[in-house]
């Protein structure tokens, strides 16, 4: 991953495969900043966050003034757990879990997963 944008590839069961241009959020800031601020995000765009070790990812919707499906995957490349996190407001935040070791997520609008029958359990592909 050497540019600051990526495919992601859903494979789905029975199904053909849908594919996500995103950006890449590589250093610690650009994971820390994510899609706040954003005020639109297209249907076939979204957000990745590679991690260089597995383990138990939280995010939250601070300053995200767009909700979104929070899709967490581990190091198999296969979705352990999938979030719908609406925008919030206030100075107490839900966290959304990875519920188990986690080595990439991805954020897109929320309803992307349920427009393609998107699982936990389905696979995914990076270039």
């Amino acid at each position: 991953m050497n540019s600051n944008k990526a495919m992601v590839t859903f494979y789905l069961k029975d199904k053909e495969s849908v594919n996500l241009n995103c950006e890449i959020a590589k250093s610690l800031s650009s994971k820390m900043k994510g899609l706040m601020h954003r005020e639109f995000l297209p249907d076939d765009q979204g957000m990745l966050f590679p991690f260089f070790v597995p383990n138990h990812r939280f995010f939250w919707m601070k300053n995200v003034k767009i909700p979104l499906d929070i899709i967490f995957v581990n190091s198999k490349f296969e979705i352990i757990y999938i979030h719908e996190a609406s925008v919030e407001q206030g100075i107490f935040y839900k966290t959304y879990w990875s519920h188990g070791f986690c080595k990439y997520v991805v954020e897109t609008n929320m309803g992307f997963c349920k427009k393609y029958g998107i699982k936990k359990g389905h696979k995914i592909k990076i270039k």
